[in-house]
């Protein structure tokens, strides 16, 4: 028999090249590094060329390498479009969606997207989690999950990366602290109390970035790693919080909380989703993002319209001191 390059062959070498390291590409498709690095030799015996230099700092592509990754993440691209043409042709979409989410996004925007979905697609099994967007990254690379909705886009060859939303971050109070609705630049508030994301939160390190340059000037800190608690905090006191947009679309209409976005430039937030170049979405995880774009969409205009009508009803703006 002839010797070929097989499909684990391939994925072991796409796997070294975009990780730059064996060691990483071993714990990424869950093998031994031994076997994995027999598998990339294997590779290179067959095509007749070194792919990669090998050093205690990784591995470097070679000039071959980088050329056959290119004709690696084609194949493995169509072997995975072939198997999605091939279970098209039953009309129906159904499968299993395993999806990464936000906490913003857990927050706002599925309890009001997922019932509808779920009863469109009664065929759709869906498993959702939720993390910050570091660890959704390194949950899709891992294959643990299809894909993710994440406001930090990576850095990552082997991934695909769309843009689905923007929007600004949008500062959050109460009654007490004293603003009226509507966008606001932070250097024109007075100092405030600020309940502060944690660290894995995207949001933490702008919002820290626009403390140092002294454009938001803050007394008291508070951190804080739960989105609804830091909202629920914000309505019953004189603190105030920074979230997403999509975070707080359901409280539009509270009363008791005072939404206003944010346009300092550092503060616009997007929302991408991210998945395997070599494994593009199914039929199935398609009918689940085009869902969830078209409700983002739609919490933007809700928020574009509470805005509209909160400036018509505008009390005066009194910051507490």
């Amino acid at each position: 028999m002839i010797p070929c390059i097989s499909f684990r062959h391939l994925q072991y070498f796409v796997a070294v090249y975009e990780e730059g390291s064996f060691t990483k590409a071993a714990e990424r498709e869950r093998c031994t590094q031994p076997a994995l690095s027999a598998q990339v030799r294997n590779v290179e015996e067959l095509v007749g060329a070194n792919l990669f230099e090998r050093s205690v700092a990784g591995a470097i592509p070679t000039v071959a390498g980088r050329r056959f990754y290119h004709h690696a993440i084609s194949i493995l691209r169509s072997l995975r479009s072939a198997e999605l043409d091939m279970a098209a042709l039953t009309k129906q979409v159904s499968g299993t969606v395993r999806a990464g989410v936000i906490p913003s996004l857990v927050r706002g925007i599925l309890p009001s997207f997922l019932p509808r979905f779920i009863e469109t697609h009664p065929a759709i099994e869906l498993s959702i989690t939720e993390s910050f967007s570091g660890t959704l990254t390194d949950w899709v690379l891992a294959r643990e999950i299809d894909l993710a909705f994440v406001v930090e886009p990576p850095r990552h060859e082997g991934l695909e990366i769309e843009k689905l939303a923007d929007g600004p971050a949008v500062l959050i109070s109460g009654a007490a602290f004293g603003l009226s609705p509507g966008p606001l630049r932070l250097a024109d508030i007075p100092p405030v109390k600020m309940i502060m994301p944690g660290r894995r939160h995207s949001l933490r390190a702008t919002i820290e970035r626009a403390i140092w340059t002294r454009s938001l000037s803050v007394k008291r800190v508070l951190e804080m790693d739960s989105v609804p608690g830091m909202i629920a905090l914000a309505r019953g006191s004189d603190w105030v919080t920074i979230l997403p947009l999509a975070a707080i679309v359901r409280d539009r209409d509270d009363r008791d909380l005072t939404l206003n976005p944010i346009t300092d430039a550092q503060f616009g937030v997007n929302l991408y989703l991210i998945y395997l170049t070599q494994f593009p979405l199914s039929p199935t995880a398609t009918a689940f993002v085009d869902a969830l774009r078209t409700e983002t969409n739609r919490a933007a205009d809700l928020m574009s319209h509470y805005l509209a009508v909160s400036r018509q009803r505008k009390r005066p703006a009194k910051a507490a001191q």
